[in-house]
């Protein structure tokens, strides 16, 4: 899906889906509802406004409320803001963000299913994509990523996958209504 069009048309003829976010969104989603306004600042959100969290928020609409995430995912997400948030923001963001974790759900994936996969896909997209990816297969819910690639391989695999850059190129050449 590569328009907010596309992703209303699924919901309406799906129903609301799970929704599992690749870590950077989960960043976007995360730092956003601490502080939107310091996204630039910090290297794991540079890229993104705020703008681009509102979009987000659009997005999530579509869906059910309890977002997905796995282990691997949250691990990734925990070392890149230990990494780029220090003292005194890193107590208060931390405290908001483990609040909010406690209505996602989360979906574990076993080591052997990720070997499973094979050496040429772990080295391709790595652990966290992969769980996402099986995450999605096991509970039928839909990928929202911001990673071409990992995209690709879902839609390439049968899962229903919402390109965010698509999306958010899209509504940046929307008119203004």
């Amino acid at each position: 899906m590569y328009t907010l069009d596309e992703v209303r048309a699924y919901r309406e003829a799906k129903g609301k889906k799970k929704l599992i976010l690749d870590t950077n969104l989960l960043l976007l989603l995360l730092i956003g509802v601490c502080d939107k306004n310091l996204l630039s600042k910090y290297a794991c959100t540079e890229k993104y406004t705020i703008n681009d969290y509102s979009l987000l928020l659009k997005i999530l609409r579509f869906f059910e409320s309890d977002i997905v995430i796995t282990p691997h995912i949250l691990a990734e997400f925990s070392n890149l803001v230990r990494r780029d948030i220090k003292e005194p923001k890193m107590h208060y963001y931390l405290a908001t963000i483990m609040d909010k974790l406690k209505s996602y759900q989360e979906e574990y994936i076993p080591l052997d299913r990720l070997l499973g996969m094979g050496v040429r896909v772990i080295v391709l997209f790595g652990f966290p994509d992969m769980s996402i990816i099986e995450a999605a297969r096991n509970i039928n819910a839909v990928i929202l990523t911001h990673d071409i690639r990992l995209g690709e391989y879902a839609n390439a695999s049968g899962l229903p996958s919402i390109s965010f850059g698509a999306v958010q190129a899209r509504d940046l050449m929307a008119p203004v209504r």
